[in-house]
């Protein structure tokens, strides 16, 4: 009789002890707003509520990314891109904070069952993405990702919140040994030697980004200087200027985001009498599949500052961005590149 109450104690006890075996531990992390944050230690399924922490997601895990905000044939990817990686172009499409998006659609987000959200920490989103979260009891990790500087930390956080810290680490770490080179050499740079910049967006590059927004970031990463001074007002940004005002500002140099503006730029006579365009200084950003600078910042801009201090610097910041583009688009994108392919990128 006591022998079988034994058996049955042990049966129990094993019983238990497989229960907590087979529950999905978690642990705390705190992320870039200071939340402490439960998150499991296998995450097989995780959600990024905008394309950059999407992008996050899948450059460190592949198959956690279970969904995507917008399709690869949106506004936000460049059209006919075949540098996207199969997977994530066959994800499916549920919606999201950013941009003209107001929320995923949730049913169908929910029947994908993640386990971790990775959030924007962004003040045009943040409020809306919680409120929404908090109700289903799914564990929501912000991210920081307005600022170049802020790429190695959001690698570093993503990896922690989707259990695989050692590969977010890898990432940072390739992240900071780029950045600390281009600041290094731009450090070294006289402020006289630094060109101002105007920022060209739209077919008739009179839209911009003032200094004071996320989005004129990189610029101010490789000290540039800043031709119109000011504040973000929406999360887009894209401030409307006129043409007398650039012309009076006679910029050194001229990036612009519209192949458009950059193909009829040098023919056009209102453009003319502009120091960039006399001296042939107007620079189309590498865009393949996504904008290496902006809308929205993603980590491409840790390749992208490279890519503006080889054009802003030629002299003083000698880097091989054929080779740098090709290691980058291996690790971040899983896409290999060859060297025509690399060159093409550059030179859009």
């Amino acid at each position: 009789m006591k022998l079988s109450r034994i058996v049955i104690l042990y049966g129990c006890l094993a019983l238990f002890v497989c229960g907590l075996l087979s529950a999905e531990a978690s642990g705390s992390i705190t992320d870039a707003v200071g939340r402490s944050v439960t998150v499991p230690d296998t995450v097989e399924r995780a959600y990024g509520t905008a394309p950059p922490m999407s992008m996050l997601i899948h450059a460190i895990a592949p198959k956690t990314l279970i969904a995507l905000t917008n399709p690869v044939n949106s506004a936000f990817y460049t059209p006919g891109s075949k540098l996207i990686c199969p997977h994530y172009a066959a994800l499916p499409v549920v919606g999201g904070w950013h941009g003209g998006s107001k929320g995923a659609n949730m049913e169908a987000l929910l029947a994908l069952k993640p386990q971790v959200i990775i959030a924007w920490n962004n003040e045009f989103v943040m409020e809306p993405v919680l409120k929404t979260f908090e109700k289903f009891k799914i564990s929501v990790v912000f991210v920081n990702e307005n600022h170049v500087v802020d790429e190695p930390a959001a690698l570093r956080l993503v990896g922690k919140a989707i259990g695989q810290e050692k590969i977010g680490e890898t990432f940072a770490k390739d992240a900071e040994v780029r950045l600390s080179a281009v600041k290094k050499s731009i450090d070294a740079i006289p402020a006289e030697k630094r060109p101002t910049v105007y920022y060209a967006q739209g077919g008739d590059g009179l839209l911009t980004q003032f200094d004071g927004s996320y989005h004129f970031d990189p610029f101010l990463f490789v000290g540039a200087k800043s031709l119109f001074p000011g504040e973000q007002y929406s999360m887009m940004g894209m401030e409307r200027v006129t043409l007398e005002e650039v012309i009076k500002k006679n910029p050194d140099v001229i990036v612009a985001d519209d192949p458009i503006f950059v193909m009829g730029v040098e023919d056009d006579k209102r453009w003319a009498g502009i120091k960039a365009v006399k001296n042939k200084r107007v620079y189309l950003v590498p865009c393949d599949p996504v904008s290496f600078l902006d809308h929205p910042p993603t980590f491409m801009r840790v390749l992208g500052v490279q890519w503006l201090a080889s054009v802003l610097y030629p002299q003083e910041y000698k880097v091989d961005m054929v080779k740098e583009t090709i290691s980058f688009y291996k690790l971040y994108l899983h896409i290999p590149l060859n060297e025509k392919q690399a060159r093409s990128i550059l030179n859009p």
